[in-house]
């Protein structure tokens, strides 16, 4: 009887121990590419994180849109959150991660800058998200008249790339290292650059976080202390930060991640410190296509309150 009783109290002991362990384990989907960079510190430690990395956006919508929560954190484009919260998401945004990260990129033009794309065709990743619309706002703003072919990801967009290297395309780090390791006369415009001459601002809020309205406040603040603290190492240590992307198989080399950090823009500046370039930002969607963050401003609810 005592050892049964014994069996009874390890067993009930597993079952909460178990599940403590569970509620404190947080999912998280990431987009591949400069987000999947910023949060590998997280995805290594795989007591309190568990990490999908998708590629595209169609796997984004879906997790903010699931009647039963997937995962608990979105790595996403900020006007695609924001869209979705207009839209009755219960994802708040908790703060900025990626100030800016695209290139257009061609091989043997005699010019290459924004004016020489007149008449010309893009193949352009990510159809009404932020590769998009900062692509054609800046065409815009400069009376620049092109064709755009879309694709899925940034990753079709490279590949098309590497079989045509005359095309123009536009690709985001860490694919566009990937590019450079293998076309030694990679032509670059650098699309931060025009978008200073443009608009007077160094940069972009492009991508964010976005937490369940559900998680407790501990839950987000020790995830946002461990986010940050992974861009830091990042940046601090691109080397060994390759070296751990490599390992954790994220689809790039140990060089190629740790070229592509100084050029990814990685810096998480909180939902409230973010909340004049956010709406500097969406004022410009709202003037260009209201449609692409659902046509109104998010409300203060939108952002995430430690």
């Amino acid at each position: 009887m005592k050892k049964i009783l014994l069996l009874f109290v390890l067993s009930f002991i597993s079952l909460v121990l178990f599940g403590c362990k569970s509620k404190t384990e947080l999912r998280i989907i990431v987009p591949s590419g400069s987000p999947a960079l910023a949060q590998l510190y997280l995805q290594e430690d795989t007591e309190n994180y568990r990490v999908d990395i998708v590629s595209g956006a169609d796997p984004l919508v879906a997790a903010f849109n699931a009647l039963t929560p997937t995962h608990d954190i979105i790595f996403a484009p900020t006007n695609l959150g924001a869209k979705l919260f207009n839209s009755g998401s219960n994802y708040l945004f908790a703060g900025t991660i990626v100030w800016g990260n695209y290139y257009l990129i061609s091989k043997d033009k005699t010019t290459f800058d924004m004016a020489s794309l007149e008449g010309q065709e893009l193949i352009v990743f990510g159809q009404n998200q932020t590769s998009d619309i900062i692509l054609r706002y800046l065409l815009d703003e400069l009376n620049i008249h092109v064709t755009i072919t879309y694709v899925d990801s940034v990753a079709s967009a490279t590949a098309l790339f590497m079989a045509n290297q005359t095309s123009i395309v536009m690709v985001a780090e860490p694919s566009l290292s990937t590019v450079k390791s293998k076309v030694s006369t990679l032509q670059i415009i650098d699309l931060q650059a025009i978008y200073e001459q443009v608009t007077g601002e160094s940069s972009y809020p492009q991508s964010g976080v976005f937490v369940l309205n559900t998680l407790t406040k501990n839950q987000v603040n020790r995830f946002l202390r461990d986010l940050k603290d992974s861009i830091e190492l990042a940046n601090e240590s691109p080397s060994e930060t390759g070296i751990l992307a490599e390992q954790l198989e994220i689809g790039f080399t140990a060089s190629i991640v740790e070229s592509a950090i100084p050029n990814s823009h990685l810096n998480f500046t909180s939902a409230i410190d973010s909340k004049a370039a956010i709406e500097d930002y969406f004022n410009m969607i709202l003037a260009f296509n209201p449609a692409l963050i659902g046509n109104a401003l998010p409300s203060d609810d939108f952002y995430y309150q430690p």
